[in-house]
């Protein structure tokens, strides 16, 4: 029998305002709009997408060498060519993979509240017994209702990993499942770490320091590695009183006025929570071996003069977009330009989204994740950090 790895992560979190549908046995016609993305032990890959067979029950998905499908029961793969990992996105689907066995009545347990008993990954008898090697399946796109912290059971994206099976990759036919839900809601699952900058914030450029909202494409903006560089693109997004209080995630972070060391930022600074801050200091020196990473906004909340500012009755927020990933200077303050990847343009409206795709072709291919200008540390990491600073008394920016 072979070993099943589960791993959960809690990175590329997700919302969801009014949560599972009350029928949670999901069927294979409600994962029409998914994206499977194949990787074959070549390298090679292609990208699919779920579709319907009928109204009712069934869907599934066809590649050059890959055949899905699935009605209620077992999903079906069948594979030509070896397959090096498989994985299924639910976002565009509004479904999640219920990866736990608890119950939303059982008091002690760790369910989102609507999810019924779950499970994750798991194989039928017959593929257990003629698979002969091990698995490593891994959950990410970790899903909260509004209002509550993520318990840790639901997930947006599964990936499983083939690669430990003899050459290479799985050959041939498989049965699986792994417990999926269905959202209430249609579209009501949105990522929740955008990255952006407040309206009124001034941008560093070659004209001077000017307000995020009149930069246009073209204008030259300074960065910290590579000078002054062409902005691509300026994207926006309102949100609005009641899109905050649905989703209190959305409330921006105030950095005031010199909380994070040598005088910055010049004046108070708002962002979105997930948006990322340089940090320059010793302290990042002997954690990282490197004089700058990027941390979250909302990670720098331990630090004084840093907090979620609730009072905002409305913020809008933009997206700065360079031909790759920058450090700009938002009043006066190293911070980062849009990170393009597959993953952050969900963030995006379709409008924004249809621009992007013409801008940058390749973004639109499942798995693209960019590479960004410092190291990201995990989050445990950010944490961890921002604590020794605490506890040395350091700003940040102390370099």
């Amino acid at each position: 029998m072979p070993s099943i790895d589960i791993v959960r992560l809690d990175e590329n979190p997700h919302e969801t305002e009014n949560g599972l549908r009350s029928d949670t046995a999901s069927r294979g016609v409600d994962l029409a709009g998914a994206k499977i993305t194949v990787t074959y032990s070549d390298g090679s890959s292609e990208t699919l997408t779920w579709e319907a067979f009928d109204p009712y029950t069934n869907g599934g998905a066809s590649g050059t060498d890959v055949t899905m499908s699935y009605g209620f029961d077992w999903h079906e793969l069948s594979t030509t060519k070896p397959l090096a990992s498989l994985r299924f996105d639910l976002q565009p689907a509004s479904s999640v993979f219920d990866t736990t066995t608890d119950s939303a009545d059982f008091p002690e347990g760790q369910s989102t509240p609507g999810s019924l008993n779950g499970f994750p990954f798991r194989l039928d008898t017959e593929s257990e017994d003629s698979i002969g090697g091990d698995l490593t399946v891994t959950y990410s796109g970790i899903v909260n209702r509004a209002g509550s912290p993520a318990v840790g059971d639901l997930y947006t994206t599964m990936v499983v990993d083939f690669s430990k099976l003899p050459g290479g990759g799985l050959l041939g036919d498989l049965r699986w499942n792994s417990d999926i839900d269905t959202m209430r809601d249609a579209g009501d699952l949105v990522p929740t770490d955008a990255t952006c900058i407040a309206r009124g914030t001034l941008i560093t450029t070659d004209l001077g320091d000017i307000p995020v909202e009149e930069l246009r494409a073209g204008c030259r903006v300074l960065t910290e590695d590579n000078g002054f560089q062409e902005l691509v693109s300026s994207m926006s997004r309102v949100v609005e009183a009641s899109g905050l209080r649905g989703n209190p995630k959305l409330y921006p972070v105030r950095i005031t006025a010199g909380a994070l060391g040598s005088g910055l930022p010049k004046r108070d600074l708002v962002v979105s929570r997930q948006h990322r801050m340089a940090v320059k200091s010793n302290i990042v020196k002997r954690m990282f071996g490197a004089e700058t990473v990027l941390v979250a906004a909302i990670r720098l909340t331990e630090l004084p003069g840093i907090y979620v500012d609730e009072t905002v009755e409305s913020v809008e927020y933009f997206h700065l977009v360079f031909k790759k990933h920058e450090v700009i200077f938002a009043e006066g303050t190293p911070t980062e330009s849009f990170l393009m990847n597959f993953e952050t343009q969900k963030t995006l409206t379709r409008a924004q989204r249809d621009e992007f795709a013409s801008l940058f072709p390749e973004v639109g291919e499942t798995g693209y994740r960019g590479a960004p200008a410092h190291a990201i540390p995990s989050r445990l990491l950010q944490k961890e950090l921002v604590r020794r600073h605490v506890k040395n008394l350091k700003g940040i920016l102390s370099l």
